[in-house]
């Protein structure tokens, strides 16, 4: 089957053209500006979608909270079909974006990454964890009765996702498509 879609190039073009057009200045950024913008962006409060495989190949998404360090992602989830994806394969996909219709008001980033869990005791469970203390303190504000918040935190994982490509965009800023990826 012939991908007929527009290439990352095209797409790249298309958003500079649309950023002349709405009066924004272009901004085009070096490795080290976008690492700079997109850490940034990973630090605004908002969720995001992980996409893993099923076992029959097919897609599977779910929205998640998530704390950034640098480029890196946390998140902490007590169970669901992702961890089961997870044990067969560590590549996932994340897609964080926003628009309200408007081509002036887009923008996301999608990353491709390789995810690694880790469950209590396990030191790295214990280090992300502490990355997330704000947002746990907030979670168990929200769980009630005591015991599901305990069940979850018993059964509670750390997914940390480490990016080896992302696109960035973020028209209202005048970045256009912009690729990211992990030096060899």
């Amino acid at each position: 089957m012939v991908d007929t879609g527009l290439t990352f190039e095209e797409q790249q073009k298309q958003a500079r053209y649309f950023i002349k057009k709405l009066g924004i200045s272009l901004k085009e950024l070096n490795k080290k500006e976008l690492e700079k913008e997109i850490k940034k962006f990973l630090k605004k409060l908002q969720c995001l979608s992980l996409a893993t495989v099923n076992l029959d190949g097919t897609p599977h998404q779910t929205i998640l909270d998530y704390v950034s360090d640098g480029l890196t992602i946390y998140i902490a989830s007590a169970g669901g079909a992702k961890f089961n994806n997870l044990d067969r394969s560590k590549a996932v996909s994340v897609s964080i974006g926003y628009t309200d219709g408007t081509l002036e008001s887009e923008y996301g980033l999608t990353i491709d990454g390789i995810a690694n869990v880790y469950p209590a005791p396990h030191p790295k469970f214990l280090a992300g964890m502490l990355k997330m203390k704000s947002f746990l303190e907030e979670w168990s504000r929200s769980v009630q009765p005591l015991e599901d918040v305990i069940k979850r935190v018993v059964t509670a994982r750390v997914i940390k996702i480490s990016p080896v490509r992302m696109i960035y965009m973020n028209l209202p800023e005048g970045i256009p498509y912009m690729l990211w990826e992990k030096d060899a």
